[in-house]
Order: C-alpha cells, then sequence, then structure tokens
C-alpha cells in the first residue's frame, strides 16, 4: 500500500465545499483526535500536520 497523506487524501477526495472550515479538520484516529490546518500546511508551515494516514482513520472537515 502507498502512503497517502493528509493532503493527498483530502485532494483525492475532491477538495473542499465552499463553506469548509479548512483550519478546523480533525483526523480521528480511535480514540487519538489529530488537528490540521490546511491552511498553514499549503503556506509551508506547521509540515508535521500532514501526516500519513493510516487505516481506519477517518478526516472530519467541519
Amino acid at each position: 500500500m502507498i502512503p497517502v497523506t493528509v493532503l493527498e487524501a483530502l485532494t483525492n477526495a475532491g477538495g473542499f465545499r465552499e463553506f469548509a472550515k479548512k483550519n478546523k479538520i480533525t483526523i480521528v484516529r480511535g480514540q487519538e483526535r489529530i488537528k490540521f490546518n490546511f491552511n498553514e500546511v499549503i503556506k509551508g508551515k506547521k509540515l508535521e500536520q500532514n501526516i500519513v494516514v493510516k487505516d481506519g482513520d477517518y478526516i472530519v472537515v467541519p
């Protein structure tokens, strides 16, 4: 299986709807909640947020 980052997964899913809160994305991994700020990552800031998605993860975009 080829590793896929959060950014790649969001892109593969077709991007965002008009009112998506891109700075409040959460990756749900079991009991863990991992924050992801799309706006920061695409600007090259805090790239450590762009983790590899694991089997069973959910990406929640409010």
